[in-house]
């Protein structure tokens, strides 16, 4: 038996014989993937389309039984409707006082005795234009159009009983929700006059939400008590059409508010059908309803997009996928906003500027017309809007705009049909229809979509009134897709928006005219003009396209929102198939991949010798031995490498000799960016850098006390220390000058924030000093004075010349400028101050959010006729004592006094600072000074505070 793992040891042939065969490999298996994932898809697609038809029937019968379901309950509502706003509008009816004759009867017959008896005051009590509300004629028609849809499986009427056992659930309903109506205007009413307690607040919106919950529960058992009637025959329904119901599972969830209530329960579901099959089980359902809150907010937004990897699960053995749909009522005004939902076409930009300026205008008009109806409702007697000439007159405007509406849109239509051609190109780009032809007499598809879109733009205004105020006996009648076909049905339907806008404009009756009734057979209108008013008015102010929430299709699709589906569907059997297709591939591509190593085996062998040959040499230059030769390999590529690693060694030689020579003159930074670009580093160049400067206080004194020996192991023990400290923060060193430091940030590397690294390897520097110092205390190393030694530190940024600076044949990388002349004297100057570290103005502004400094002086360096402001950088913030802080708030304020030339003020300030810190403090006692000598010989009177330096 062949043992593979030898593979392993024959080095690059074992490689190269892997990865040939890993390569076929991968080539097979990413193909299968691609094929697998576009099977997936395929599949997918296919349930998809099923699913479609198999919803598309489901939600014509959640919508039939709504309507049945919700004509049942219009028919209560109307009663309860008209029994209450009767009962509202009494206070709209008058009283008429009329002097009749009296009269008496004289077996059996009346008489006036020709007036004799006299007269007398009658008062009756009559209904005015605004007390009127709609007929009860109305609901006995809605009653027996209902009655008429109620049909059992053997199509047989429903019996009284169970009629009048629906009617009573659909009585509940009607009272519910006419007290949830109540509830929301009383809302309303104590939102706008402000000043509800909380308590109040509390109470309404649990009266509220208590009364949705009931309208749902009860709703949802009128629905189940009427799908039972029904259940058998749509059971025969379903397998006549063939309908997979143990493949597809789906739900319905009714719409009762704008929001996903934390529990949902489908109204309908078509496991009825099918209890036993294995989709229709429950087990699984509290897993998928995870997402179900989410998935109907996002349709309750009017969001329709499927997130099909988000809606996929693995249960049981079994493979899923939910599907969301919105259900919808009224498809004509539905049809239409949802086709004008969302970006226009740019064919449109026109049109629709036109019709937003125009709804603005519109909008404008609405207040006016509200207000004055108000005040003629108010009148004694109430006045009928028609009789009314301000009415009358901000109605012939209101009609006006909507004629110059129609106007617009009447040329915007005559403008696009002038070049059919263009006009189809047009909007084929524009909405992106999948057709190629380019011939108008062909092309039908996307010229019906095209007047699709533009009859919505025109139309859904009418359309969204007419389905809002009518209640219609059958959701299948006024099918969208007939009144675009049929013109006798478009002419219909304008003819009845029509009449349904004269109606309103009018102000004649509260309740439809008997020939507006006529033009409407398949329903009623449900509301009273005011009622309808308000109606036309919220369609007609809004735009069509406009900021989110203002424009006209969100408000449509809202308020035509009936329920949500959702569909299962069980793709276990179908994946299992390809799964088995891809398992069958990947052995497959697994034994070529085999084949393949043992031929890549046999090929690589004859090149494997020559290999090992450079592998050799190669390792030899990896010791160190730079006289390798590599042997020539001939003209292939082999022969390429060794001529390569023969130039490789030669430029080895000559970098090392560089480092060799540069490692020990400069700092290991310098070294490397030589290597990378020697030339830039010796033109040199101006940049921003930190110039650091530290020196040993009295080191002259502590060297000429200890032996040669002790010095250097002292300096060499300090100055490792600093360095390490200094590379830590990304400094470069440029120099030692005995016991003194100069270093640099931001050179010749970039550093980020190098003024702030600067400043806290300072803070180390002094940090470590004193553990160094008690390190020598506590091993009495050195002498008393070295255990003592501190050090002083300058600190300057700004602009400096950087670079190789010396002669041809000597050079160092160093920096130039003022501002390294600046920091080297700060250091000096640190001195008098009788502080650790000194620093500029610069590096103040720079480090000031993150550590602690304090202003010590403004003085003119020598040199220099720009004043200076001195700080002394004390620690991080979070690292200074209460006291610190304090004793430098009493130092600030006896500056500010030594500059007003307050001069006992200012040493009284110092002086208490120096109390408050616990110390003697130099910089103070230096101030107090001037200020002593200030008073003695005051200065000049343009003198500005600033101190003038007369030694470095």
């Amino acid at each position: 038996m062949f043992d593979f793992t030898k593979i392993l040891y024959l080095g690059i042939r074992a490689k190269l014989a892997l990865f040939t065969g890993a390569l076929i490999a991968l080539t097979v298996i990413i193909l299968s993937s691609i094929d697998v994932n576009q099977q997936t898809e395929i599949l997918t697609q296919s349930y998809e389309k099923e699913a479609a038809i198999s919803r598309h029937y489901i939600s014509g019968l959640v919508l039939e039984l709504e309507n049945i379901s919700s004509s049942l309950i219009r028919v209560e509502s109307f009663r309860e409707r008209v029994k209450r706003q009767s009962q509202a509008l009494r206070k709209y009816r008058t009283k008429v006082v009329t002097q009749q004759e009296k009269e008496v009867s004289f077996f059996g017959f009346k008489t006036k005795l020709f007036g004799v008896l006299g007269k007398e005051k009658k008062s009756e009590t009559k209904d005015t234009y605004y007390s009127i509300y709609l007929s009860k004629a109305d609901i006995e028609e809605l009653e027996k159009k209902t009655k008429a849809l109620l049909k059992n499986p053997n199509g047989l009427a429903v019996s009284d009983v169970m009629y009048s056992k629906l009617q009573s659930v659909a009585q509940q309903v009607a009272v519910l929700e006419s007290d949830l109506n109540e509830q929301k205007i009383k809302w309303d009413e104590v939102h706008s006059k402000g000043g509800i307690s909380e308590k109040e607040k509390h109470s309404l919106e649990t009266t509220m939400e208590t009364l949705k919950d009931r309208i749902e529960k009860t709703r949802k058992h009128l629905d189940h008590s009427i799908l039972e009637l029904s259940l058998s025959k749509q059971h025969r329904k379903i397998e006549e059409l063939g309908l997979n119901m143990s493949q597809y599972r789906i739900q319905t969830f009714p719409v009762f508010s704008n929001h996903a209530k934390e529990t949902l329960v489908p109204s309908f579901d078509t496991r009825i059908f099918k209890p036993e099959g294995s989709i229709n089980t429950d087990s699984f359902l509290s897993e998928i309803d995870l997402s179900l809150k989410e998935s109907i907010g996002k349709i309750l937004a009017l969001d329709f997009s499927q997130d099909t990897d988000k809606n996929t699960y693995t249960i049981e053995k079994m493979e899923l996928q939910t599907l969301y749909a919105p259900i919808f009522r009224n498809q004509n005004s539905t049809e239409r906003a949802l086709r004008i939902r969302g970006e226009l076409p740019s064919f449109t930009k026109r049109y629709v500027e036109q019709d937003t300026r125009i709804a603005s205008q519109i909008r404008d008009l609405i207040f006016p017309l509200r207000k004055r109806i108000q005040e003629l409702k108010e009148k004694k007697p109430p006045v009928p809007p028609f009789k009314d000439k301000t009415y009358q007159r901000l109605y012939v405007q209101y009609s006006k705009l909507i004629q110059e509406r129609e106007a617009e849109f009447e040329k915007f239509k005559d403008e696009f049909s002038e070049d059919k051609k263009e006009f189809i190109e047009t909007a084929q780009k524009t909405l992106k229809q999948p057709t190629k032809v380019k011939n108008l007499k062909v092309s039908f598809p996307i010229q019906n979509e095209v007047d699709t879109l533009i009859d919505s733009l025109g139309q859904i205004r009418n359309a969204g009134l007419e389905d809002l105020i009518i209640l219609r006996f059958s959701q299948n009648y006024g099918i969208y897709q007939n009144y675009l076909r049929d013109p006798k049905e478009q002419i219909l339907a304008k003819e009845r928006w029509a009449a349904i806008r004269d109606w309103v404009y009018s102000g004649k009756s509260e309740t439809p005219t008997p020939q507006l009734k006529k033009l409407i057979s398949d329903g009623i209108i449900a509301n009273s003009r005011g009622e309808a008013e308000e109606i036309l008015w919220n369609l007609d102010s809004r735009p069509l396209v406009g900021k989110t929430g203002e424009e006209l299709s969100p408000v449509l699709l809202t308020a035509n929102l009936s329920g949500i589906s959702r569909t299962l569907v069980d793709r276990t059997e179908g994946l299992e198939m390809i799964r088995e297709n891809r398992n069958s591939t990947i052995g497959t591509a697994l034994l070529i991949c085999a084949l393949a190593i043992l031929l890549a085996i046999l090929i690589s062998g004859f090149v494997v010798q020559k290999i090992k040959r450079i592998i050799l040499h190669a390792q030899e230059v990896g010791h160190g031995n730079l006289e390798v030769q590599f042997e020539q390999g001939g003209k292939d590529e082999l022969g390429t490498l060794t001529e390569a690693l023969n130039a490789m060694v030669g430029g080895l030689k000559e970098r090392e000799k560089i480092k060799n020579i540069l490692g020990a003159m400069i700092d290991p930074v310098v070294i490397s960016e030589a290597m990378v670009d020697l030339a830039a580093l010796k033109r040199g160049s101006e940049k921003r850098i930190t110039s650091f400067f530290s020196d040993v206080a009295g080191f002259s004194n502590i060297s000429e006390k200890l032996t040669s020996i002790e010095l250097a192991a002292l300096l060499n023990e300090y100055l490792s220390a600093m360095t390490l400290i200094l590379k830590k923060h990304e400094g470069v060193l440029d120099k030692y000058i005995g016991d003194a430091i100069v270093g640099i940030f931001n050179a010749p590397v970039e550093v980020d924030k190098h003024c702030i690294k600067a400043a806290q390897a300072s803070v180390d520097m002094i940090e470590t000093l004193e553990r160094l110092r008690q390190e020598w205390k506590d091993k009495k190393a050195y002498i008393p004075e070295a255990q003592e030694m501190k050090i002083r530190i300058g600190l300057n940024t700004g602009l400096a010349k950087v670079g190789f600076m010396g002669t041809d044949s000597i050079s160092a990388y160093t920096m130039m400028g003022d501002t390294v002349n600046l920091a080297a004297r700060l250091e000096a100057a640190a001195k008098d101050y009788g502080v650790n570290i000194l620093v500029s103005e610069s590096v103040q502004h720079e480090i000031k959010e993150e550590f602690f400094t304090r202003l010590l002086d403004v003085v003119r360096v020598k040199g220099k006729n720009d004043p200076v402001r001195l700080y002394e950088l004390v620690a991080r913030h979070d690292n200074v004592s209460e006291r610190i802080e304090a004793s430098a708030l009493e130092f600030a304020k006896g500056f500010e006094a030594y500059l007003n030339r307050e001069w006992d003020l200012a040493q009284e300030l110092l002086e208490g600072s120096q109390i408050t810190r616990g110390s003697k403090d130099k910089a103070a006692i230096l101030l107090m000074d001037r200020c002593e000598e200030y008073k003695h010989k005051p200065p000049e009177k343009t003198w500005d505070g600033v101190y003038t330096r007369t030694h470095k």
